[in-house]
């Protein structure tokens, strides 16, 4: 029996395609291949299609590597081996061909039937050559799927079914075990735990844009309550800008403006950020509003505030200047639009009627969500 050196041509993969790209072969130079066998993945323009090896021998020369474009009728691999028929090869390469177990099947206007001196079996799984082989390639049992196609022939969708159910098994399991910490470090939990997620969250979607002046408060007493002066002030500029007491749906491009301010106070606790609510603060007075704040300060230090009392803030006021610091870049919260800083109290000299004079400043910091609110908006907020 003579030896012969054959070139296989890419085949018409459908509908006339001039051409596919070759992304992936499954063979390599000097490999000695079997009829059928998944040679290459080629992609055309509709579909990604396996093509078998049109008969058995030793592959001696691929024509394009992964990414390069072939045109249809034009040389694909040349493979060396016995005489092949032209029947061998054109059955080979027909698209549409099932196989079944041992049998092949080919389509027929009754149906799919098997082709004559094949031997079908019992509950056969009837998939074509590139689809066993994208099963293959995906770690996929074939024999797990449930083909869709006609008279149960499994397709494409079908394996990608079955990749996606696999994924989330997968990101499930993975949840589930978490890998082991590296020395040194201690998982985030409780409290904290939240706030990395929230921070994360609002980080991703939020567009922030801050604004900062001063405050000129020469004029307090002594004794003020700077906490329900800074209270008073963001009602006066939410009847100014009311815009900014508002929520933001960003899945449907829409806003929630709140008739009433519900107030979220920050403080600061061990376990992390806590941030009470203080409802309807327009309808408080503020003695109401003092005793409100230190009941909210005494139940989140000892961890005892109602998870009722941590929800539906409408803006939030967060005062870090009994720490430090003058100015900040506070972060939004989704759905909220807008909140408020204030920095650590200091003096500054000013002129005041021709004279120079000494006054207490108190730095604001302002951050708004700027896919609802405008840069005048804000401005008009903070100077109200």
């Amino acid at each position: 029996i003579g030896v012969y050196m054959t070139t296989f041509n890419l085949p018409d993969l459908g509908e006339g395609l001039p051409d596919a790209e070759i992304r992936e072969w499954y063979i390599q130079l000097n490999d000695v291949i079997k009829v059928d066998q998944p040679m290459v993945a080629m992609e055309t323009a509709k579909a990604l299609v396996d093509i078998p090896a049109p008969f058995s021998g030793k592959v001696t020369k691929l024509y394009g590597k992964a990414g390069d474009i072939i045109k249809t009728g034009h040389a694909l691999i040349d493979i060396e081996g016995e005489n092949p028929t032209k029947k061998n090869i054109d059955q080979a390469t027909v698209v549409g061909n099932l196989q079944l177990g041992d049998a092949i099947l080919e389509e027929s206007p009754l149906g799919i039937q098997p082709k004559q001196n094949s031997a079908p079996h019992q509950n056969a799984i009837k998939a074509t050559p590139a689809i066993r082989a994208l099963a293959k390639k995906f770690q996929i049992n074939i024999k797990d799927c449930k083909g869709t196609g006609p008279d149960g022939q499994i397709l494409v969708a079908d394996i990608e079914k079955m990749l996606q159910q696999k994924s989330s098994k997968e990101e499930i399991s993975k949840s589930n075990s978490l890998p082991p910490l590296p020395p040194g470090y201690e998982p985030l939990r409780g409290i904290r735990r939240v706030m990395a997620s929230t921070m994360k969250q609002a980080q991703q979607s939020i567009v922030p844009v801050t604004l900062v002046d001063d405050a000129d408060i020469h004029a307090w007493g002594e004794k003020t309550d700077i906490t329900l002066r800074l209270i008073r002030a963001i009602m006066a500029a939410c009847q100014r800008e009311p815009r900014l007491n508002a929520w933001f749906d960003e899945s449907q491009l829409a806003v929630c403006q709140h008739s009433q301010i519900d107030l979220g106070i920050a403080m600061d606790a061990p376990e992390g950020l806590f941030v009470p609510v203080l409802k309807n603060i327009a309808q408080e007075s503020a003695v109401n509003l003092r005793k409100k704040i230190d009941k909210f300060k005494l139940e989140v230090r000892n961890r005892s505030i109602s998870p009722d009392d941590l929800l539906g803030a409408t803006f939030v006021l967060s005062n870090v200047g009994i720490f430090a610091g003058r100015y900040a870049t506070p972060i939004v919260m989704p759905p909220m639009v807008a909140v408020l800083a204030v920095g650590r109290i200091n003096e500054k000299v000013v002129v005041e009627a021709g004279k120079v004079s000494v006054h207490k400043q108190l730095p604001l910091s302002l951050s708004v969500d700027h896919r609802v609110i405008t840069g005048g908006e804000a401005a008009r907020f903070l100077s109200a």
